[in-house]
């Protein structure tokens, strides 16, 4: 994406040891979350690259 967005991916440790990580879609205007994952993850990688495509959901207002 290019120029400025309104929302962005945060990832957060918030699940059992073997699997740590979850992600938020955080909307930049006041800090609100706006999704979260229902499950989590073994990595940050992980939970990103399932995140990413809510982030550009929530860009393009295409959010199913």
């Amino acid at each position: 994406m290019t120029g400025p967005t309104h929302y962005k991916l945060d990832t957060a440790r918030r699940g059992p040891p073997g699997r740590p990580f979850g992600w938020q879609v955080i909307r930049r205007d006041d800090a609100v979350e706006v999704e979260r994952s229902t499950e989590t993850f073994r990595s940050r990688h992980e939970a990103m690259a399932d995140g990413m495509p809510k982030v550009i959901a929530w860009e393009t207002g295409r959010k199913d």
